[in-house]
C-alpha cells in the first residue's frame, strides 16, 4: 500500500476506501454523489483524484450515519447545509458540532451563532433546542479501533498510511515482511512481538471489511 506518491495526507481513491473500511463501491456510490470532495493530481498521462485526511473522517460520518437510517440524499443536505452557512466551505463540518436524533441532524456552527443551531439534513431550519447526543467527535477513533493499540494514523507520517506508534514503519511493511518469510523482529529490531501481531491483525481487519 504505496500512497507516498499522493502527497503528505492524500490517498487513491482504492486506498482511501480500504482505510475507511468501506467497499469500493459504496466509496464510488458517494464520490458520484458529490459527498466527498476529491482534489485533483496531475500526472503525465491522466488526471487522478486524491483524498485527503479530512475525507476519511468525513466518510467515516457517512457510514456511521447511514448506520443510524439516514439517507444519501439527508446526508448530502446536511453537508451542503453546513457549508452554505460557512461561506460554502466544504469542510465546515469539522468545525461544526453534529447532532443526531430519529431522522434529523443538527449542527452547531461557531461562525453562524446567529443560525445555531440548525436543522441541517431539513435544509437551513433554525431550531430552538438541541438535545442530541454529540457524534463528530467519535469519528477519529473509528479510524483505528482502540483494540489496535499499537496502532495509529497521522497524515503526517508516511502520508497517512496506518503505521506503528512512535514509528515510521507501516503495517503494510510487516504484513509484506512476514509473508516473505522472514521475522519483521530481525527486519525492525525497534518492534516487540505484541506490536508486530497488532499489525497483522489490523491489516486482517481491513481485509474483511
Amino acid at each position: 500500500m504505496n500512497n507516498d506518491r499522493f502527497g503528505v495526507g492524500l490517498y487513491s481513491p482504492r486506498v482511501a476506501a480500504r482505510i475507511a473500511r468501506i467497499k469500493y463501491q459504496h466509496f464510488q456510490a458517494w464520490a458520484k454523489a458529490n459527498l466527498l470532495h476529491p482534489s485533483k493530481l496531475r500526472t503525465a498521462k491522466n488526471t487522478e483524484s486524491i483524498y485527503s485526511y479530512t475525507d476519511l473522517l468525513l466518510i467515516r460520518l457517512v457510514v456511521r450515519l447511514k448506520e443510524k437510517g439516514f439517507r444519501t440524499s439527508q446526508i448530502k443536505k446536511a453537508l451542503d447545509t453546513i457549508a452554505m452557512m460557512s461561506n460554502n466551505d466544504p469542510n465546515a463540518w469539522m468545525r461544526a458540532t453534529t447532532y443526531v436524533d430519529t431522522n434529523l441532524i443538527v449542527a452547531m456552527i461557531n461562525d453562524r451563532t446567529d443560525w445555531n443551531p440548525i436543522a441541517a439534513s431539513k435544509g437551513p431550519q433554525k431550531m430552538a433546542l438541541v438535545f442530541f447526543p454529540e457524534l463528530a467527535e467519535e469519528l477519529k477513533k473509528e479510524l483505528v479501533l482502540e483494540r489496535f493499540k499499537y496502532i495509529e494514523i497521522d497524515p503526517e507520517v508516511r502520508a497517512g498510511a496506518p503505521v506503528i506508534k512512535g514509528t515510521r514503519i507501516t503495517t503494510t511493511d510487516v504484513i509484506l515482511t512476514k509473508q516473505s518469510g522472514q521475522d519483521p523482529t530481525r527486519i525492525y529490531p525497534e518492534l516487540t512481538h505484541e506490536q508486530v501481531q497488532d499489525a497483522v491483525d489490523y491489516e486482517r481487519f481491513l481485509e474483511a471489511a
